[in-house]
């Protein structure tokens, strides 16, 4: 039986033979949590594919982290959705709220130059994200030091 992870922001229980389609085998992962943090061994090999909402991952790609989270261009402007960081990529994906709802973004880890800390607010911080060419995208997210511990190890991983 597959383990289930609680998030510690709101005691969500994640457990991937709750989300299989049961024609082809895939894992669909759909959440509302405020943030989760996966466990490798509870996707078994047995899944064909895994989907974070609709995006199809890589093969032997693999969810790490994923919960709410605002792309931050300024004080005035910022795009709602989900941030999921796997063991190949980064990605966010906009919740049709938005102006923008078709909003996607991605970024390999191996271009990944570095992630930051930044400003608390109080219950969400700022988390900036630099590339290889110096340019940083920021996201606002629950559990900021969470999300950059998991980002360390998964970058350590691909070093």
């Amino acid at each position: 039986m597959a383990k289930a992870l609680n998030c510690p922001n709101c005691a969500a229980a994640f457990n991937p033979k709750e989300n299989i389609c049961e024609y082809c085998g895939s894992y669909i992962i759909t959440s509302e949590a405020k943030q989760i943090t996966y466990d490798l061994d509870v996707f078994n090999p047995t899944y064909k594919k895994i989907f974070f909402h609709e995006i199809e991952m890589n093969e032997n790609e693999f969810p790490l982290r994923s919960g709410v989270a605002n792309m931050y261009y300024s004080a005035s402007r910022s795009d709602g959705g989900r941030l999921l960081l796997t063991n190949q990529r980064i990605i966010f994906c906009a919740h049709a709220l938005n102006i923008n709802p078709n909003l996607y973004w991605e970024l390999s880890l191996g271009s990944v130059n570095r992630a930051e800390l930044g400003l608390n607010l109080l219950i969400t911080q700022r988390v900036h994200i630099f590339d290889r060419e110096e340019k940083n995208t920021t996201f606002v997210v629950y559990g900021g030091k969470h999300w950059l511990n998991e980002m360390g190890h998964a970058l350590n991983k691909i070093k």
